[in-house]
């Protein structure tokens, strides 16, 4: 199955500069980001190239426009845009062209020409991805993600709408299942590539374990040490993320052993039509449940690739030498604390 892809990012001031660093290519180096090939970085172009950094213009553009801001305002929403992986290798590069730019025409007639700060295509990467980055100015000049973007319902008439527009072209584009039957959250690239990043290290932390011992030198120690101090930042962060969709994994669970009872539920009413009515055949498995199964699996299936990675990090923490293992632990707990006081902070606002 092909699926047209369109996701947004809101940002916020802090979260510009790095937006562009990325989007912009302005890094020597990405060890953060493994997928990124260096060597076919001039292969990337733009639709709109932007005219200065993305924090400048999106400081001009809310300045020319008059509009009132807050210090917690999105200044800025980044757009993906791709589509499956197999799909967009079997396009020519004339047609990978033609497929980004029909989906910045999209954007465009919804938020506004003059508002689009960047449309950079990635092609050093494994699947080849627009960045669309644009200023959330209102026709009436405010400044405002929400009224773009809008609640859970409007954000999937833009999906419905995105695939509408990109399937008059090519036909065998598939609309998603909404969210909003799936009740499926995206959970961030971000952290599949963390995960990505400690699964290298892991053989390296485990090793350095083994150097830390009475026996040992003291610099196979010191070098051990230094390893463990380098891999510990990131796990801390990666387990307490794991922690926060932890719940949305537990509803995936519930929600698939709802769904395959109506499957059987339905099934076993099949049954019966078939042995009464002869010769009809009843479509009695809802397909809309197969597709929500279907969907909830998918979602399960790659929760649980960061959850056994959890794992390995739970596993390598009771082997860290018992001060460093308090010392992971407080600080996962402040971690924890300064996520949920900022959670807090924005249902509250």
């Amino acid at each position: 199955m092909a699926y047209a892809i369109l996701r947004f990012q809101k940002k916020k001031s802090g979260g510009v500069s790095a937006c562009y660093a990325h989007n912009e290519r302005k890094k020597e180096a990405y060890k953060s980001n493994p997928d990124i090939d260096t060597t076919k970085r001039s292969d990337n172009y733009h639709f709109v190239l932007p005219k200065q950094t993305y924090l400048r213009e999106t400081r001009r553009l809310i300045k020319e426009a008059g509009c009132r801001t807050r210090s917690n305002s999105t200044v800025m929403v980044e757009t993906l845009i791709t589509t499956s992986h197999e799909f967009m290798l079997a396009l020519k590069p004339h047609q990978q062209r033609e497929y980004f730019n029909r989906a910045l025409e999209f954007v465009e007639s919804r938020v506004g020409k003059n508002n689009i700060i960047s449309a950079v295509v990635h092609m050093d990467e494994k699947t080849p991805h627009m960045h669309l980055s644009f200023c959330p100015i209102t026709p009436d000049k405010r400044l405002s993600a929400k009224a773009i973007l809008g609640n859970q319902a409007q954000l999937s008439k833009w999906q419905t709408d995105f695939h509408n527009h990109m399937s008059k072209r090519w036909t065998e584009l598939e609309r998603g299942i909404s969210s909003m039957i799936t009740k499926r959250k995206h959970i961030p690239l971000s952290l599949f590539k963390a995960a990505e990043r400690l699964d290298k290290q892991f053989s390296e932390v485990s090793t350095a374990l083994n150097g830390i011992n009475p026996l040992n030198a003291k610099k196979k120690r010191d070098n051990a040490m230094k390893v463990l101090e380098q891999w510990m930042p990131e796990a801390v962060k990666f387990t307490v993320r794991i922690k926060e969709i932890d719940k949305y994994v537990k509803s995936l669970e519930q929600a698939e052993k709802e769904t395959q009872k109506r499957i059987q539920k339905a099934e076993n009413k099949g049954s019966e039509r078939v042995r009464t009515v002869q010769n009809t055949m009843q479509k009695t498995i809802d397909d809309k449940d197969k597709e929500i199964l279907t969907a909830h699996r998918e979602a399960f299936e790659s929760a649980d690739k960061l959850r056994r990675q959890a794992d390995n990090i739970h596993r390598i923490v009771g082997r860290l030498p018992l001060a460093m293992r308090d010392r992971f632990y407080e600080e996962q707990r402040k971690v924890m604390a300064l996520s949920e006081a900022k959670s807090k902070n924005q249902k509250i606002r």
